[in-house]
């Protein structure tokens, strides 16, 4: 008897129920937009990464380092892509200031693009950016095919700790807008 009474009170909801006409010029109105989203630079550094280990002395000159980006050889890619979207996530727990730089090269070494210049200030481990490249108005961009990423510590008032171990961390990510066909 009870499962009667659910049967009955599901039926009179459902004939009661809200429901619109169909539209389905909605259907002909839709555009598929592909996105894709792919990691581009990930490191964590730590005091002792800034302190030279012949002299002990701090090191004043960045950290760099040039990895691969080969997702824009992709033919379909190059053709369609609209817009390029970086985000990059900091986590600094050391109590000094750094100063982030990434850019794109092509295959020689040249540079393309340069993403602004990040200031991250010492124990922010909540910072956040974002980038975004219109493709129309940097169509250079296309040619990339590495990043350099540079790291300058600074605020030389507060003395590094060796072997702390404390970091500063990074994550970015690209999200590639594809135009519709």
């Amino acid at each position: 008897m009870k499962h009667f009474k659910i049967g009955i009170f599901l039926m009179f909801l459902f004939s009661v129920a809200c429901s619109e006409k169909l539209d389905f010029k909605q259907v002909e109105e839709f555009e598929h937009r592909p996105v894709i989203k792919t990691p581009l630079v990930y490191f964590t550094l730590y005091s002792n990464d800034f302190i030279d280990t012949v002299s002990g002395a701090e090191n004043v000159n960045p950290l760099s380092d040039v990895s691969d980006f080969r997702i824009l050889e992709n033919a379909y890619l190059r053709d369609n892509l609209e817009k390029i979207i970086i985000d990059i996530e900091v986590k600094n727990e050391i109590t000094r200031d750094f100063t982030v730089e990434i850019v794109f090269l092509d295959d020689n070494g040249t540079v393309i693009y340069t993403l602004s210049t990040l200031n991250v200030p010492p124990q922010n481990e909540a910072f956040t950016y974002q980038e975004s490249i219109e493709v129309r108005l940097n169509p250079i961009i296309l040619n990339t095919r590495k990043t350099r990423t540079s790291v300058t510590i600074s605020g030389a008032a507060t003395p590094l700790i060796e072997n702390d171990p404390r970091a500063f961390e990074l994550k970015s990510a690209g999200t590639y807008f594809i135009a519709a066909e």
